[in-house]
């Protein structure tokens, strides 16, 4: 083991000549826990002598005394072997709870901020963290059980940026039986023999099923992983040689024509899309829908998608139509674009809509107001679709636009395939708080002007999914919100009804149904 370790740090460091001892090594943080695997890294790189390393452990303050005890055995086993030695100790819940996101991200967030922060402070080259072929193999599966791309198969990367494994070769039994051989202290952390989540219930409950299958079978899957990452490097280079025969140089746009050539343009307008919130389900019915007739709408959480004859127009949510589309996947194709520069009128003559009369334009009429004066309320006015409005009010910006109800627009039950983090049409997986920067509602049964102001003690609305009313101040407990969030939270009302929390949640009664004809969108900037 010591051995293959040693050729590991050699291909993660890029280090030709390499020598354990030399000081011209790159200077390396250690994240250990305490537990087996961190442990067993420590001591790996004390038993090749490598001679510039440190060691940074995190308290998370979760498990009481065990985590007191995690923490004094680290510093022991450093101050045994001379070795620079950093610790923090951070209260994770009260975190957790005044962010708004669950204990987990808390823990992951603090962590890697601090080790961030001591690696620019103290000019570390890389930080190695203890995962393993298990954890590696785990990833992949919970991956396919979610769903995911070719990157998604390729379980843990062994280096991401300054980030490295030297471990992820060696399966837990390995480090197991290397750890006692060696007789490396370590601590038990006993939530590892819980199933609550996904993770441990493949580790406890479906890979002793495999391994009686197949007593190689990490090993397998290893072999498989690494001929996916291959395959997808190869993809990605190819997609970048493909990438001008696909978007029209001129206008950024996705060429119907230079796809439709391709050998699977299936999979090649999922590559185009995906990055900007397109599902597999609506990728293909977009894919479906390149030889019919123009003028088909598509809508991910944050893009509008419209066939063309011959291309795909793509419009940032809440953007109105006269405005040019966004290019495809800018920050991939790595050049800057050139939009397509048309009006309203000349969009709806080129998709065999009715071409509006000169005489009749249609303005989009835009408002920007920055509210400076002490307030208690502001009111939002707009005419018809395709007008918008933006304001600043109370350090907060928001805009409010009303489009036509896209062809196709998805409900509830319908969008809620998978879990997503959204105060609104989507379904919660949460306990955390939770923000949605877009809210929709239907048109037609606002009053305009609609008011912003403040919340107030006392508010009532029907959160949406609920069919009785909820005190606004019971709401923000309910989802955590901390006092000085509270403090400038605002509300939007027609008339003297409560329509929506930008930001968190609608009203039901203003709910977007099958009756629906126009979308107020209320979009926080």
């Amino acid at each position: 083991m010591i051995t293959k370790f040693k050729e590991s740090l050699v291909q993660l460091t890029g280090q030709k000549d390499f020598h354990p001892a030399s000081p011209d090594n790159p200077k390396i943080l250690l994240a250990v826990s305490g537990g087996i695997d961190s442990m067993c890294m420590a001591h790996l790189f004390a038993r090749i002598y490598y001679s510039n390393f440190a060691i940074a452990t995190v308290n998370f303050s979760l498990r009481g005394e065990e985590s007191d005890s995690d923490e004094d055995l680290v510093s022991e086993w450093a101050a045994e072997r001379g070795v620079q030695f950093f610790s923090n100790t951070f209260d994770t819940k009260g975190y957790a709870k005044s962010m708004g996101i669950s204990t987990q991200m808390a823990a992951r967030d603090l962590r890697y901020n601090w080790f961030e922060t001591l690696m620019t402070t103290h000019g570390f080259d890389y930080l190695a963290v203890a995962h393993h072929l298990n954890d590696s193999v785990e990833t992949f599966f919970i991956n396919i059980l979610r769903g995911t791309g070719l990157q998604g198969l390729t379980g843990i990367r062994k280096k991401n940026g300054t980030t490295i494994r030297p471990l992820l070769g060696f399966s837990r039994r390995e480090i197991a039986e290397f750890t006692k051989k060696e007789n490396i202290p370590f601590r038990e952390d006993s939530s590892n023999y819980e199933s609550h989540y996904s993770r441990n219930r493949i580790r406890n409950m479906v890979f002793p099923e495999f391994e009686i299958i197949n007593q190689s079978f990490l090993k397998t899957v290893e072999r498989d992983m690494a001929n996916v990452e291959a395959a997808s490097d190869i993809l990605e280079d190819l997609f970048k040689q493909k990438r001008n025969s696909l978007i029209d140089d001129k206008s950024g746009r996705i060429s119907i024509p230079a796809l439709l050539k391709e050998r699977r343009p299936d999979y090649w307008l999922f590559l185009l899309l995906d990055k900007y919130g397109f599902n597999p389900g609506q990728i293909e019915q977009i894919y479906d829908s390149l030889q019919g007739q123009p003028g088909k709408e598509f809508h991910s959480d944050s893009c509008l998608l419209l066939k063309d004859r011959d291309y795909l127009l793509i419009y940032p949510k809440g953007t109105p139509m006269n405005n040019p589309p966004i290019a495809p996947d800018i920050a991939m194709f790595e050049k800057p674009k050139e939009f397509l520069d048309s009006s309203l009128d000349e969009l709806l003559e080129l998709l065999d809509d009715e071409p509006v009369q000169e005489s009749e334009p249609t303005p989009v009429n835009s408002v920007s107001v920055d509210i400076t004066a002490n307030l208690e309320c502001v009111d939002v006015d707009i005419v018809k679709a395709g007008d918008y409005r933006e304001l600043s009010f109370e350090g907060t910006q928001m805009r409010f636009s009303i489009y036509p109800k896209p062809q196709g627009f998805k409900f509830k039950k319908e969008r809620a395939i998978r879990p997503e983090f959204t105060g609104d049409l989507f379904v919660v997986s949460s306990d955390a708080t939770v923000t949605e920067s877009t809210l929709l509602i239907d048109a037609d049964l606002v009053k305009f002007p609609v008011s912003v102001r403040k919340w107030r003690e006392g508010d009532k609305f029907m959160p949406l999914g609920m069919s009785g009313y909820k005190k606004i101040s019971d709401y923000l407990t309910d989802i955590k919100m901390d006092k000085i969030r509270k403090e400038t939270l605002l509300v939007t009302l027609s008339e003297d009804k409560i329509v929506a929390i930008p930001g968190f949640r609608i009203d039901e009664r203003f709910k977007i149904s099958q009756h629906t004809k126009n979308i107020l969108e209320i979009s926080l900037l």
